[in-house]
């Protein structure tokens, strides 16, 4: 599919990595695309977190990676419906597993997991660990993902994550020049001019919402934000989908022309 992107989502911990996964996913169901989100993270399993009231029916991404072969088909039987949602669908690692539950799996695995996963909807998006060194199917996911997001909790931990964390990164698969920051949960109390100066090439930023912080708290992240408050969120996450997807816009706009200037031509004649 030639217009299939993975988008993987990283940053330091509690930077709202899974929290903007399901948003975009949400903007991008909205344009009747069809999306899988990898949920990687086995350290701490976010499905339950997201919906806790969800049958999972031991559809675990672990049990998928270490099964004996893969296949499209397997992928398929693994995903976690979101419900009233027609083109979303989860893998995740389930509750209570960790990184000893399944057996070991090798980097081939993991890109024969990517591959297929491109055959099967529009665009993957891969909700990354922070500890992606530890976590095989994260550090993969940023070396093949058309588009990083890295998110950028605007504070001094955030700093130190990153001081730890980016020379893991130097090899030149990694593509860490091209990620796309992002300055996420900002309040008007934090220093985001320090932070910001200190990684420069901010590309966007997102501020904290109460609006978001209920539906974590709720688990209700797959909902839409309706309140009058989130407005600015809102606005700052389409910034945001423009970035990622400004060639499809671009795209969208020629032909829009051409079929205007196609329409006045054949009125004038």
């Amino acid at each position: 599919m030639k217009n299939n992107k993975i988008i993987a989502i990283w940053g330091n911990p509690n930077s709202g990595k899974t929290t903007l996964s399901i948003k975009i996913a949400n903007e991008l169901v909205k344009k009747n695309k069809s999306v899988i989100l990898v949920m990687a993270d086995p350290y701490a399993p976010a499905i339950h977190t997201v919906l806790p009231f969800t049958e999972t029916k031991d559809q675990s991404l672990g049990a998928l990676l270490s099964s004996i072969q893969i296949s499209q088909e397997s992928i398929l039987k693994k995903c976690i419906p979101v419900q009233n949602t027609k083109h979303l669908s989860i893998l995740s690692y389930l509750h209570g597993e960790n990184i000893r539950t399944y057996a070991d799996y090798g980097k081939e695995r993991v890109l024969d997991f990517f591959i297929l996963l491109k055959h099967l909807a529009d665009h993957i998006i891969v909700d990354c660990s922070s500890q992606f060194h530890h976590d095989l199917l994260s550090r993969v996911a940023l070396e093949l993902s058309d588009q990083v997001i890295r998110l950028i909790s605007p504070d001094l931990k955030a700093i130190s994550f990153y001081d730890a964390s980016l020379p893991l990164l130097r090899e030149r698969k990694y593509n860490v020049a091209n990620h796309i920051k992002v300055l996420s949960n900002v309040k008007p109390e934090m220093p985001k001019d320090i932070v910001g100066n200190r990684f420069g090439g901010i590309q966007n930023e997102l501020d904290y919402s109460e609006g978001i912080q209920r539906q974590v708290l709720e688990a209700r992240l797959f909902e839409a934000l309706t309140d009058k408050k989130s407005d600015g969120y809102n606005k700052q996450l389409q910034s945001l989908m423009d970035i990622l997807f400004f060639d499809e816009e671009v795209h969208k706009r020629k032909e829009k022309k051409l079929k205007i200037g196609f329409l006045k031509k054949g009125s004038d004649a």
